[in-house]
């Protein structure tokens, strides 16, 4: 299937909606180029490495008492929580990243395997959830600005990378849950999508194994 209907068909109905599909066409090469993957893998590392940092520092100076702290928030949470949590994060936008929950989950030594397992299958149904929550976000006063204002970048991607778009997404840097929304928007096919959002799962992986690298090297 051509991937170029998918970014421009849905919005080249109205004539408003044809001018931003036209302006992100003309600047794509802006836009979407080279230099947008090295910032990319450059931001994801500057990410890994602070996130690790972080993470060392507060093993270093305060780890018992956010041990006390992350073990008060999963015996109230459990696991269920962060399932909650990372399904809003990546479904929703909501302001707390999956990373902090894995972060909670390392610091109060809850079961690896549960929380990678309700992490990532939680990721992935986010993705799901922003993919079909998205057409409707659009109309809602306070999102719609904020989908505007990513939408020149979103539609060049989409234009250039069709479905792997979303790939970049979930190892990037970029907003998973806003370009799974795009994802909705432009009516991409949904056994396609979901095939494509399992790749954000692995990166849940790897950011646990480095907390916990980061955690027990002090120890």
């Amino acid at each position: 299937m051509n991937e170029r209907p998918l970014a421009v068909v849905p919005y080249a109905a109205s004539a408003q909606c044809g001018l931003f599909v036209r302006n992100a066409v003309e600047s794509a090469t802006d836009i979407v180029d080279d230099r947008l993957f090295r910032k990319l893998a450059w931001q994801s590392a500057g990410i890994t490495l602070l996130l690790f940092a972080v993470v060392v520092i507060i093993a270093l100076l305060f780890r018992e008492p956010v041990t006390q702290i992350a073990t008060v928030v999963i015996e109230h949470l459990g696991i269920l929580g962060i399932f909650l949590g990372v399904l809003a994060a990546d479904g929703l936008t909501f302001p707390i990243p999956p990373t902090t929950y894995l972060f909670v989950a390392v610091a109060a030594e809850a079961p690896m395997a549960p929380v990678l397992i309700a992490a990532g299958l939680a990721s992935v149904l986010g993705g799901s959830l922003a993919y079909f929550v998205g057409p409707y976000l659009q109309k809602v006063p306070f999102l719609d600005r904020r989908i505007e204002a990513f939408r020149p970048r979103g539609e060049a991607l989409f234009e250039r990378f069709g479905g792997w778009t979303i790939a970049i997404a979930a190892l990037t840097p970029l907003p998973f849950s806003i370009m799974c929304w795009f994802a909705g928007i432009y009516n991409m096919p949904y056994r396609r999508f979901f095939a494509i959002t399992l790749i954000r799962a692995p990166r849940l992986v790897i950011y646990y194994g480095l907390f916990i690298l980061g955690w027990t090297a002090t120890l």
